[in-house]
């Protein structure tokens, strides 16, 4: 489960029609979300929230032994009007990652009027600058800035952490990101604070997308960059039928002067977009709507890391709604070492009641699986068609899509297992007006000791029976 402050960057993305998703160091998240989930540790609790539309708080406390826990503070030039922060009303798949639909490549931004919301956005209640951007309106002043988002966490007991972020947009296609981690030095030390920071430029058009990276540790240099095949969204922006499928090539090269060290790979991505598994009403032209290609999203990765020889691929696809399934095999030429992982997530949904007066027969699915009933119109004593009450320009309310009409997320369950019978169990869900995170960790039992990354410990691995390898609960409340 995500937490609250990595909730709020999201909503802060999309506020500024940022695709986080068109990157190359997301090329593999789809199959990350399903196999890649982490168990909560120990119990944890946090409170959480958005008290303006500007500010937002964030406190967690976990015991294991010994008390720790944060202090987490977050300011962001842009309202963020349309992000829930109450725990009853933020959509459980918004902070539960699991089977992420790719969608088909858009312009970065689009100008509200006139104006971009990145040109300026209106900041209530700041005193009035000296800088000409400022106006007053009313009694009330208020200041023109450029989008921007800080972020500050501070990790507790000693030894502490301080993490920082800043986020600002320069203009419609390029953000820049400034990460800052100090730590405290050991007790009774004198030595300085062990800090670096992380720079990061990215430029996004959609049609591709390229990001310089420089780290002060080891003067580390980076850049990562996803190439989009078809159409190019800043030229075909009215497209007569939609994309069926999307296929995207990327590289990364790190290199750094002071250890010599060099490092790169490269990647493919090949995944079906909601027009794919979109039904055709039987009144729309087949010429401008071509039949789907595919039932069933999925979506297909091939990663290679050159220098390392590591090879892996992954296939994820999208059985139903609810249901999701995952599978990444790795292999490496130089060492004959191999990796298998399989995972799946199960969602359990609340029905909700919107409208009384339809009457489901409870053979919608069937006509809906066979094709032979007419979407334009709805036989007696049978539900509309969902195709009816979603909007056609918004392809994502189809099988694609992460929400359903009528419906709510309720739970998930995810499990996932490798080649040496390591388990993952993992539980998400609302309780009352929290929301609960419980996992537990399974594997073999041996002599030799190896990092486990469910507990973040060191514990037996190989052969003989099973045993736990970490068990732990997540609370969180925000308001």
């Amino acid at each position: 489960m995500l937490e609250f402050m990595d909730y709020i960057q999201l909503g802060f993305a999309e506020a500024t029609n940022w695709n986080c998703d068109n990157s190359y160091s997301s090329l593999n998240t789809t199959a990350q979300s399903i196999l890649d989930f982490s168990t909560p540790e120990r119990f944890r609790i946090r409170l959480s929230s958005l008290s303006t539309p500007h500010f937002a708080t964030s406190y967690s406390l976990g015991t294991v032994g010994l008390l720790d826990g944060s202090v987490s503070y977050l300011f962001s030039t842009v309202p963020l009007y349309n992000t829930p922060s109450r725990s009853t009303l933020i959509p459980l798949r918004k902070i539960s990652l699991g089977y992420r639909q790719v969608q088909a490549p858009v312009l970065p931004v689009q100008s509200w009027g006139s104006d971009s919301i990145l040109d300026d956005v209106s900041i209530p209640g700041l005193k009035e600058a000296s800088s000409s951007r400022t106006s007053k309106e009313g009694d009330q002043t208020t200041e023109r800035r450029k989008a921007s988002l800080l972020h500050a966490s501070l990790h507790l007991p000693s030894p502490t952490t301080l993490e920082a972020l800043f986020l600002r947009r320069i203009s419609s296609t390029m953000q820049l990101s400034l990460a800052v981690c100090s730590t405290q030095g050991p007790p009774l030390s004198k030595s300085a604070p062990q800090a670096s920071m992380l720079a990061q430029l990215s430029h996004d058009t959609g049609k591709y997308c390229n990001e310089y990276l420089f780290s002060t540790d080891n003067a580390l240099f980076g850049w990562r960059g996803l190439w989009n095949f078809g159409p190019d969204p800043r030229y075909d922006r009215h497209k007569s039928s939609p994309a069926l499928s999307l296929l995207s090539a990327g590289a990364e090269a790190y290199y750094s002067p002071i250890s010599s060290l060099l490092g790169m790979s490269t990647g493919l991505r090949f995944s079906t977009l909601p027009a794919a598994t979109n039904v055709p009403s039987s009144s729309s032209s087949y010429t401008s709507h071509p039949a789907p290609i595919s039932t069933f999203p999925y979506t297909l990765t091939l990663t290679l890391a050159p220098v390392t020889g590591s090879l892996s691929t992954t296939y994820s696809l999208r059985a139903s709604p609810n249901l999701a399934f995952s599978s990444r095999f790795g292999f490496n030429v130089y060492s004959w070492e191999s990796e298998m992982v399989a995972g799946c997530e199960l969602w359990r949904r609340k029905k909700v009641l919107t409208n009384p007066l339809i009457n489901d027969d409870g053979l919608e699915w069937a006509r809906r699986k066979m094709r032979l009933h007419d979407f334009s119109t709805s036989l007696p004593n049978s539900a509309p068609s969902s195709t009816l009450l979603s909007d056609p320009a918004h392809p994502e309310s189809s099988l694609a899509s992460d929400d359903h009409s009528g419906e709510d997320n309720d739970s998930v369950i995810k499990i996932r297992v490798d080649q040496s019978w390591n388990v993952r169990l993992l539980w998400e869900g609302r309780v009352k007006e929290l929301l609960v995170s419980a996992g537990v960790g399974l594997g073999p039992r041996s002599f030799a000791l190896a990092p486990s990354i469910s507990s973040g410990g060191s514990v037996p691995s190989g052969g003989g029976p099973s045993y736990f390898h970490g068990v732990g609960v997540s609370v969180m409340y925000s308001s």
